[in-house]
């Protein structure tokens, strides 16, 4: 595939946003001599999380269900098997966030039946989750917020100042499955330090609560990462990361739906599937050059690749291929703080092995160029903390048909909190992002009937919330709601009635919420409890099955977590439950008025770590997932269509004992 240019964006205004960044920093030369710790977010006062890698490693987490499932206000749909697995936050499809692995960008559509990101959690570090519309700094269209996944290095292995490390890691699920793992890290003169990474996890199918064995679910993964850097001097750090995962099975042609499909229009058959990531990075990380006091910087691609074979042979599917730089650089003066930086993406999109090339299809491959830059602010007049933030993005598309798009506009953001009491802080906040016209799901360009309306408009979000944090002692209570908005949603599912179909704007969402949480902290005991609810609609409709690149609908949804340290037996255990209460919904197939209901559901996990040796160089885990053995779907599961008069998507996995052992030395 051949890369093309950047377009001729709008380098002026994008080079005097920088100038009024490096203008206003230069007042901060002569004042600082001591950095603060600060974190600059010009943002609405969400309750963003970041997940800990101690998180995942507890859980022996291995999917993206296992990942996200202490967030009430986020579902994973798809049910247990991964590559059908796909993330909704407030009731928002995945394709509508911004999602990046190490800094690199991953927001291409390959097939709206599987995942786009397949990955071993226990390879990560740290999973951010910023809720509803980003921060100017999250990227050019973060319409529905951001998840950024880091993995971990060689500085995360070394400990007590030694030069080698290594760690075995060998695991056994009752559920069933089997997974290993193997890591490697060393330094050399303190400044080069690198690690490689590898895992195997291998499943059969899998059964539901109810011990049905659910066909066709089996998998095989592997996982690479290979990391390497170099500290020129305590301010100046360049690494290079690389990371490959594949996952491949015998699946059906709908990754996400059971094979009932009668109709030989709607073919349902189970077909050899593959979905591959390869993502290279090289960063740059910085201080203290001049009027600059931090520089980030990323440089990377990205290529994921999706292959089917179906009945009569032929091997098909997707390629998108992402390639950028990201450039954030951030200067203080006092207490306050300035951040500014370009950001520049282009992605290609391809169909593989296309049914008609140059006739109906179109060529097959499309192209996207965004360029923006962005300027965010900190300004903190005690008790009060005004942020604000601008960004502007430019985007040029090309279809598979030669159709040209070009969209460009401001998403600004600001916000405001203030600390009334010691213990108490209030925030409000609003934010805008647009997303211009860009490459439809991969999938569709090896389908004549989608073609683009040759005046789509470009999606625009916004988002309002207000917010409170009460901090006392041990205690911990946070809530806020929000008001969300979609404008213009794309899809191609917008002309359906049209003779030879298209893709065009669909109408306008709006999502209304709130999330409560509270966490209580004594000693080796925590607790926590979190309750989220959305009403996600689309012109005006809740949101439902269909609504295929945008969300689905859940229950309310509350979490509960309790933890307990015991030092002197070298154990921590802990017990998590997930509690969806019942949805009323409108079938796909069925007429305005006609409603069934997904049902409630309870689900149960916990865990229990022993280090025998009295330190880490020997943890055994124990964790069990769904420990009631529930039988149940994710609200964000396909459920009911009229046509097979059934539920279509897949059920939860039953009851899964983990056994896992790591030895590190």
């Amino acid at each position: 595939m051949t890369h093309t240019l950047p377009p001729p964006f709008r380098l002026p205004l994008l080079s005097v946003m920088l100038l009024v960044g490096w203008s206003s920093a230069a007042l901060a030369e002569d004042g600082v001599s001591q950095l603060p710790t600060v974190v600059v977010s010009a943002k609405t006062p969400t309750l963003d999380k970041t997940i800990r890698q101690d998180e995942l490693a507890d859980s022996q987490a291995r999917d993206l269900s296992d990942i996200y499932r202490k967030d009430s206000e986020i579902s994973v749909g798809g049910g247990g098997n991964a590559i059908a697995q796909k993330v909704y936050i407030r009731g928002m499809e995945e394709s509508m966030l911004n999602l990046s692995v190490d800094g690199a960008q991953i927001n291409g559509k390959v097939y709206h039946h599987q995942s786009a990101l397949v990955i071993d959690p226990q390879l990560l570090k740290t999973v951010e989750v910023e809720k509803g519309t980003a921060a100017a700094s999250a990227g050019p269209g973060a319409l529905g917020g951001a998840i950024r996944l880091e993995t971990i290095d060689a500085r995360d292995m070394l400990r007590d100042g030694r030069d080698f490390a290594m760690a075995l890691t060998g695991g056994w699920s009752s559920n069933k499955g089997w997974r290993s793992m193997a890591t490697v890290a060393g330094q050399l003169d303190e400044r080069f330090d690198g690690l490689v990474s590898g895992s195997l996890l291998e499943t059969q199918n899998y059964k539901s609560g109810d011990g049905q064995l659910i066909d066709n679910s089996a998998t095989e993964q592997q996982n690479l990462l290979a990391k390497f850097g170099f500290t020129l001097s305590p301010e100046h750090r360049i690494s290079a990361s690389y990371q490959h995962s594949n996952d491949e099975g015998i699946r059906n042609a709908r990754a996400n739906m059971m094979p009932v499909f009668a109709n030989p229009q709607l073919p349902n058959d189970p077909i050899p599937q593959r979905l591959t990531r390869d993502t290279a990075t090289l960063r740059y990380q910085g201080g203290k050059l001049g009027v600059v006091d931090k520089v980030d910087a990323t440089v990377y691609q990205s290529v994921v690749e999706s292959e089917r074979t179906n009945k009569v042979g032929r091997t098909y599917g997707e390629e998108i291929t992402t390639t950028g730089m990201d450039v954030g650089l951030r200067s203080y003066l006092g207490a306050h703080v300035l951040k500014y930086g370009l950001n520049w993406r282009e992605e290609d999109t391809a169909a593989r092995n296309i049914a008609n090339p140059y006739g109906l299809t179109g060529s097959g491959t499309e192209s996207l160029g965004v360029m923006g830059g962005y300027v965010e602010s900190l300004l903190d007049f005690d008790p009060v903390t005004v942020s604000a933030g601008v960004r502007f993005d430019d985007y040029e598309y090309t279809d598979n048909h030669r159709q040209r798009y070009n969209s460009s506009g401001f998403s600004p953001s600001a916000g405001i909190s203030w600390q009334v009491l010691d213990s108490l802080k209030l925030s409000a906040g609003h934010s805008r992002a647009l997303r211009g016209v860009g490459p439809k799901e991969a999938f569709m360009l090896d389908i004549a009937r989608w073609k683009n309306a040759s005046d789509i408009d470009p999606e625009k979000a916004s988002n309002s919330e207000l917010g409170f944090r009460f901090d006392r002692g041990g205690l911990s209570l946070s809530g806020n709601v929000y008001q969300q908005d979609i404008k213009n949603f794309i899809t191609s599912m917008a002309c359906a009635g049209a003779p030879a179909g298209c893709r065009d704007n669909a109408g306008d969402a709006r999502i209304k919420g709130y999330e409560l949480g509270a966490e209580y902290r004594s000693g080796a005991l925590t607790t926590g409890l979190s309750v989220a609810h959305s009403k996600p609609r689309l012109n005006d409709k809740p949101f439902y099955d269909g609504d295929l690149g945008l969300g689905s609908s859940s229950g309310r949804t509350w979490v509960l977590h309790a933890s307990y340290d015991l030092p002197a037996y070298n154990m921590d255990f802990g017990w998590s439950g997930r509690f969806v209460e019942s949805l009323a919904y409108r079938p796909v197939g069925a007429a305005v008025g006609v409603s069934r209901t997904k049902q409630g559901y309870g689900v149960h996990d916990l865990y229990i770590n022993w280090r025998p040796l009295h330190k880490d160089t020997l943890t055994l885990n124990l964790a069990v997932k769904n420990l009631l053995n529930k039988q149940y779907y994710d609200h964000t599961t396909y459920a009911y269509q009229v046509y097979q008069q059934r539920v279509l998507g897949y059920p939860e996995a039953g009851r899964d004992v983990r056994l896992q052992a790591t030895y590190r030395f």
